[in-house]
């Protein structure tokens, strides 16, 4: 029995188990990338084509964010033209709602900062629960004018911008790379530019390099070392091709860990910047054979070959639901360190893996830092389950690794993976072999 994926709607899906999974794939374009790409693109007075954005939430909601702040963005036949320059209203506050998108809210405080105007910067309940202060204190630090709208330390913010000014900022980004990544991203259009130095270490610093790369890519003169400094290139791209996302590349990666089989994997670069690019070896640890080629990966798999690994795991922090469900389908204990910082995604991911886990049969552990895991997973005993996605997009996605091999599993709001992937349950339907 099939599946219905096009445009879920129900309160949760039916997955059912498959024997295999064959075939090649276009992955979905970077969400890292687009993002970053849609605000220097949009801080550029002359248009920027954006040719394979991402279409998601996440991206959607930063688009109309821009849009907002007075960038012209219009649909072509290779992606997007965007085209700035952003600006506020003289007589009155701009309202900018990031909706649940973390990466959204982050580069718009810093990029409000530095545009003339007065912006309110808002977003769901619980991207107002999640951390800021610290990228408020960096601006701040430079001369920004950020007022806090409701609780200390989260979103809602009131910010005046055009105050930001040249020189050096010590951030710390400790919690979130986004930290650091939302002030290299200003940086282009502040006079002068900025040197930027982190304050100790950086969560998930492989997203920085990505920020770096797509500055590169965009022209602009960037200064990398112990500190971070970023001027405004002479002769800027007018042309930037979003490469594709191991965000997404993973579950697709680990799918078949779970069921066995062999997919092809298209619109990669190898070696890549993407941070959960560095998944890849932790996969092949897991047992899944990975083979590149130029813009592709393979990967195969013989189902009764997962293993149990032992990794840190904190610079491949969206990688780690993925990986948590095969840990549960792998006999053994696994543990995953480092990623404390889980707790502050669009769940508790850290909570909700274990209890995703649980739900399914096998062990888990969460403390501040790591998360254990100890499988095989033994299934519901004949019972339907119910697996709580938390209205993660990427607990949705583990959810749906164990429906591939454990039966009577019901995924509780599938939809959520639109944030990043929308496609991601239509897909991996297409790959399964029952």
């Amino acid at each position: 029995m099939g599946c219905e994926i096009s445009d879920i709607v129900s309160d949760f899906l039916a997955f059912p188990p498959a024997r295999s999974l064959r075939g090649t794939l276009h992955v979905p374009p970077s969400k890292s990338a687009t993002n970053r790409a849609l605000l220097l693109a949009a801080l550029t007075e002359v248009p920027v084509e954006i040719a394979r954005p991402l279409e998601s939430d996440d991206t959607a909601a930063l688009w109309r964010c821009l849009e907002s702040l007075g960038a012209a963005i219009v649909p072509t036949r290779e992606g997007l033209r965007v085209s700035g320059p952003l600006r506020g209203a003289p007589d009155r506050e701009i309202a900018l709602d990031a909706a649940d998108s973390g990466t959204a809210a982050r580069f718009l405080t810093a990029a409000a900062a530095v545009v003339p105007g007065r912006f309110v910067l808002g977003g769901s309940p619980r991207l107002c629960e999640r951390p800021i202060a610290e990228l408020v204190a960096a601006l701040r630090s430079a001369g920004a004018r950020i007022e806090y709208r409701g609780m200390e330390g989260c979103l809602p913010l009131a910010i005046e911008g055009g105050t930001l000014r040249s020189g050096e900022v010590v951030v710390d980004a400790a919690r979130s790379s986004q930290f650091l990544s939302a002030l290299l991203l200003a940086a282009v259009a502040v006079d002068g530019g900025l040197r930027v130095r982190p304050a100790g270490r950086i969560a998930s610093g492989p997203y920085v390099a990505t920020t770096l790369e797509v500055l590169r890519e965009f022209g602009h003169d960037v200064e990398a070392g112990r500190d971070f400094a970023v001027r405004r290139g002479a002769r800027l791209a007018g042309r930037y091709e979003t490469p594709g996302d191991y965000s997404s590349a993973v579950p697709l990666v680990a799918a078949v860990g779970a069921a066995g089989g062999e997919v092809t994997l298209e619109d990669l670069r190898w070696p890549s910047a993407d941070a959960d690019a560095g998944a890849v070896p932790v996969l092949e640890k897991m047992g899944i054979r990975i083979a590149s080629g130029p813009g592709r990966l393979t990967a195969s798999a013989r189902r009764d070959d997962l293993r149990a690994v032992s990794v840190e795991a904190t610079d491949f922090p969206d990688a780690v639901p993925s990986l948590a469900a095969l840990a549960a389908l792998a006999q053994g204990q696994s543990v995953f360190s480092g990623v404390g910082h889980l707790r502050l995604k669009e769940s508790d991911r850290l909570a909700a893996l274990a209890a995703l886990v649980r739900a399914v049969g096998a062990k888990a552990e969460a403390d501040e830092d790591a998360l254990v895991i100890t499988g095989p997973a033994t299934g519901g005993a004949g019972a339907v389950t119910r697996l709580s996605t938390f209205r993660d997009h990427r607990i949705a996605m583990a959810a749906g690794l164990l429906s591939l091999r454990l039966p009577n599993l019901l995924i509780e709001d599938p939809g959520c993976v639109a944030k990043s992937y929308p496609g991601f349950f239509r897909d991996l339907e297409a790959l399964a072999i029952r």
